[in-house]
C-alpha cells in the first residue's frame, strides 16, 4: 500500500511539474490603491455610473483587491474592466482558461414593476465576465458570458449573446447559486474550435457546452437556430458587474486573484 501511494504522489508531482505555468497572474497588489488598476486591464465602464477601483476593504490574499461599485438609480450599469487579448496574451484568443476569486457583499434586488404587476419585482440578470470576439462573417460579436438572473440574481447560469444585425439570446441554467459575503472560486473555459463553454463555482461545474448545435436550451430572438458559436478567436475578456435593469440597493462587488492560463487552472485552498 505504501508503494502504491508513493507511485501516485510521485505521478501527481511529475504531472505538476509539467505543467505549463498561467500566461497572466494578477492579485492587485502592484496596482495604485483608489485608482482603476493599470494595463492590461482597460476601463470599459461606458460613462454608465459604475465605479471601479483598486482598494483595501476586502482581499482573498495580500491586502488589495479590484472593487465594482454599481449603485441604483439607473436601468443600466456596466461595472466592467477589459483585457483585450490581441496585444499582450494572443495565446489566450483561440483556447483559455481562467479563474477569479469574488466576493458579492449583497445581491442586486429589482426595483418592483415586472410584467406580472407593478407591485412585482422583474427577475434581476446580470453579467460577472464574458468573453467576446467578432464572427468569421464580420457581421456580428459573438458573446460567452457568464451571467445571474433567478433565485433574487443569485442563480449562475451560461449565457450565449450576439449583437445587431444577428439577434440570438440562449441561456442554461444551473441550479448553483453564487454565494454572498464570502469569497467564492469561479472559474471559466472558452474553446474557439470546438464552440465550447464551461464554468464552474468552488470546482462545481455550473455548465458545459460543446459543439455548435444546442437548440433545446432556452433562446430568444434565436436567428442561429440554437447553436453557441463561438468567434475564430476571442478578442476580449471582460469582467465586473453589468446590471440589466435598475435596483433597490448598491451592489458592491470585489474581485482577486485573476489568472489565466492554457490549462485548468482550479481553485486555491479554502480559506
Amino acid at each position: 500500500m505504501k508503494r502504491v501511494l508513493l507511485a501516485l504522489l510521485m505521478i501527481a508531482a511529475a504531472h505538476a511539474a509539467s505543467a505549463p505555468a498561467p500566461l497572466f497572474v494578477d492579485d492587485f497588489e502592484k496596482h495604485a490603491v483608489g485608482q482603476l488598476p493599470g494595463a492590461p486591464w482597460k476601463e470599459e465602464t461606458y460613462r454608465s455610473g459604475a465605479v471601479i477601483q483598486v482598494d483595501t476593504q476586502r482581499a482573498f490574499s495580500g491586502r488589495q483587491a479590484m472593487h465594482v461599485f454599481t449603485p441604483r438609480g439607473a436601468q443600466y450599469r456596466r461595472g466592467y474592466v477589459a483585457i483585450h487579448l490581441r496585444q499582450p496574451l494572443p495565446q489566450l484568443q483561440s483556447s483559455m482558461f481562467g479563474r477569479a476569486m469574488v466576493w458579492l457583499d449583497a445581491a442586486p434586488v429589482a426595483v418592483p414593476g415586472g410584467t406580472d404587476g407593478p407591485a412585482i419585482p422583474a427577475p434581476m440578470h446580470w453579467t460577472l465576465l464574458q468573453g467576446e470576439g467578432r464572427s468569421a462573417d464580420d457581421r456580428y460579436n459573438s458573446i460567452y458570458r457568464l451571467g445571474l438572473e433567478q433565485q433574487g440574481g443569485t442563480q449562475l447560469m451560461a449565457n450565449y449573446e450576439t449583437t445587431p444585425p444577428v439577434r440570438t439570446d440562449c441561456r442554461e441554467q444551473s441550479a448553483l447559486t453564487l454565494p454572498l459575503r464570502r469569497w467564492a472560486c469561479v472559474e471559466w473555459h472558452f474553446e474557439a474550435a470546438s464552440h465550447e463553454l464551461e464554468f464552474w463555482i468552488d470546482g462545481r461545474r455550473i455548465a458545459h457546452v460543446k459543439e455548435r448545435a444546442h437548440g433545446a436550451k432556452a433562446c430568444h430572438g434565436d436567428d442561429l437556430d440554437g447553436q453557441w458559436r463561438a468567434p475564430p478567436a476571442f478578442d476580449s475578456l471582460y469582467m465586473g458587474f453589468e446590471r440589466y435593469g435598475d435596483t433597490t440597493n448598491d451592489q458592491d462587488l470585489w474581485i482577486d486573484d485573476v489568472v489565466l492560463s492554457t490549462r485548468r487552472v482550479t481553485c486555491p485552498v479554502a480559506r
